[in-house]
């Protein structure tokens, strides 16, 4: 994952956000959860959210809609990655795992709409880097 592949995928995150009405804030991070490109939507807080979805998908190379059902009966678990993670996390949807030949390359974290709308754009851009990748 380059700079320019992530700037590339905020703008795919963002003209998919527009077709649904959303002014949709979008962060890349790389595998190890640092910001590559970070473009900030209608609130003030929403790089904060974005930034922190993409940090716990590429964490745990998962959508972190399927991390917050997976932790649905162990609340405290989730709660403690606050504090382990550097630069926290934010546990809602709208955060996807980016793969290159298997491996994950990153992730995407949107914010500013609803946390199903949030993973919807999310996942749509990152099928079309998946396409673009070959994976």
């Amino acid at each position: 994952m380059d700079v320019e592949q992530a700037l590339e995928l905020v703008q795919q995150a963002r003209a998919i956000g527009a077709e649904r009405g959303i002014n949709a804030t979008v962060a890349v991070h790389d595998d190890a959860g640092h910001p590559l490109v970070v473009v900030r939507g209608k609130r003030w807080h929403g790089p904060y959210m974005a930034m922190g979805k993409a940090r716990l998908a590429a964490a745990f190379a998962k959508p972190t809609k399927d991390l917050v059902a997976q932790w649905a009966d162990r609340p405290l678990f989730p709660t403690s990655l606050v504090e382990i993670i550097p630069g926290g996390v934010t546990v809602n949807p709208g955060g996807v795992p980016l793969f290159s030949d298997g491996v994950c390359v990153g992730a995407i974290g949107v914010g500013g709409g609803s946390p199903q709308i949030d993973h919807e754009i999310a996942a749509a851009a990152a099928d079309q880097f998946h396409g673009s990748q070959g994976t």
